[in-house]
């Protein structure tokens, strides 16, 4: 319920015609609105720019600024765009509905003036303005906790990667240096230890990443991803000495976008591929490219345990996993990070996978 003396909204009524004004005025201070009025653009321009109300009702038919030219001005106008306009025009005047709508009219009334139009529509215009409002400041107040969040998550995930840093390279050095004065059972727990911080510094690695790709500014470039996956795959190959895997790898595609959000995408997207292919006994990663529609699509192929495109509908979701730990090691963030940023290239990414038959997946950026 409104407060009595509290206006439901600041009105300003713009009409050469003093009997036109005087009416409307009547109207809308008798329903508790606060009521301005002018009588020409020209003042209306003036009164605007001093403060600025919540809603217009413009006469069209005026000397010197006519009410589509005083509409233009005011919605070039960045403080002044948003407010909404309702046209008047008299029954027997030319009224152009199209042109009024397309300098920025929100509604019109028809002279002669029936109050109960008169209130329903300024009702309607200034409900839509609050509800346009709240909307803002709730986007506002989202933008500045997601700000607070991202800051508080990105300064918890760093100090957490430098603690689990140090606790790995202790412990690690700790094996190394007392190792023959361990029991065999206090190599292993000292050996889980190792694997287990080496993990979180995954875990956290990955979350610091799809925390980051939301806010990045892209910065566009063309660059020759076949590159980029041969660099990947030589380190992967390097880090593997016990495995053998057979990179196809198409030359001289190129692509247009972030290249170190890109190089993010590849390094998920591979390291999967060659994770998966681990019990595999002739495994095989592809890369290429084909046109389809007018894009460049890229794909990603190996012949590893795959998944059953039916249990994948959270696939791109964080933590959603579609293997166990036992079975694959994995934070289950990479495939999000992956989604975000090809989303924030204004691309998509699907997949084409079987149990035991390997997976493939489809990217394209814009």
């Amino acid at each position: 319920m409104n407060n009595l003396n509290t206006p439901k909204g600041d009105i300003l009524i713009v009409d050469d015609v003093p009997e036109n004004l005087q009416l409307l005025f009547t109207m809308l201070t008798e329903h508790d609105y606060d009521v301005r009025r002018v009588l020409s653009g020209k003042q209306a321009l003036q009164v605007v720019d001093v403060e600025a109300p919540d809603l217009i009702l413009l006469d069209i038919k005026m000397p010197e600024l006519d009410g589509y030219q005083v509409c233009k001005i005011l919605k070039s106008q960045e403080k002044t765009k948003h407010i909404p306009i309702i046209f008047l025009s008299a029954l027997n005047d030319t009224f152009d509905k199209v042109h009024a709508f397309n300098v920025g009219g929100v509604d019109y009334i028809t002279k002669p003036f029936q109050i109960e139009e008169v209130v329903i529509r300024v009702e309607n215009q200034l409900r839509l303005l609050n509800m346009q409002r709240e909307i803002e400041s709730k986007n506002q107040e989202l933008i500045l906790l997601n700000q607070d969040l991202e800051a508080f998550s990105h300064r918890v995930s760093h100090d957490l990667k430098n603690k689990i840093h140090i606790i790995n390279g202790f412990s690690q050095l700790i094996a190394q240096e007392f190792s023959h004065q361990f029991e065999p059972n206090v190599k292993e727990y000292f050996q889980y230890i190792h694997d287990e911080g080496k993990r979180m510094a995954e875990v956290i690695r990955d979350l610091l990443r799809l925390s980051q790709v939301q806010n990045i500014d892209i910065e566009y470039s063309t660059f020759n991803i076949s590159e980029i996956v041969t660099e990947i795959s030589d380190k992967l190959t390097a880090e593997n000495k016990n495995r053998t895997v057979d990179f196809i790898i198409s030359p001289n595609v190129y692509g247009r976008g972030d290249l170190n959000l890109i190089r993010i995408v590849l390094e998920n997207l591979l390291e999967n591929a060659y994770k998966y292919t681990a019990k595999t006994l002739k495994p095989r990663i592809e890369f290429g490219t084909y046109q389809q529609e007018g894009k460049d699509i890229y794909f990603i192929k190996d012949n590893g345990v795959g998944f059953n495109p039916r249990e994948a509908e959270k696939l791109f979701t964080p933590f959603h996993r579609l293997h166990t730990d036992r079975e694959f090691k994995g934070t289950g963030i990479g495939l999000s990070t992956v989604k975000r940023i090809i989303q924030r290239h204004h691309g998509d990414i699907w997949y084409d996978a079987q149990v035991n038959q390997g997976a493939t997946f489809y990217f394209y950026l814009y």
